[in-house]
């Protein structure tokens, strides 16, 4: 909700998402699209903490 940027807070966010999860030798397996509609609903509040959890635990994948 808070937005440190003027604009690309959503592709901010998700590339910090996926950073902090490759430094653990994970990454997500996702279409493109489904990864747009997943940034819009958070962005537009449709999506609380709980279901981004458990559409990422959905998507998580080892790094080989």
């Amino acid at each position: 909700m808070n937005h440190p940027f003027v604009d690309g807070n959503k592709r901010a966010g998700y590339v910090l998402a996926r950073f902090i999860l490759m430094t653990h030798d994970l990454d997500l397996q996702a279409t493109d699209d489904e990864e747009y509609d997943m940034v819009i609903q958070v962005a537009t509040g449709n999506m609380d903490v709980q279901a981004i959890t458990s559409w990422l635990q959905g998507r998580i994948i080892p790094l080989v």
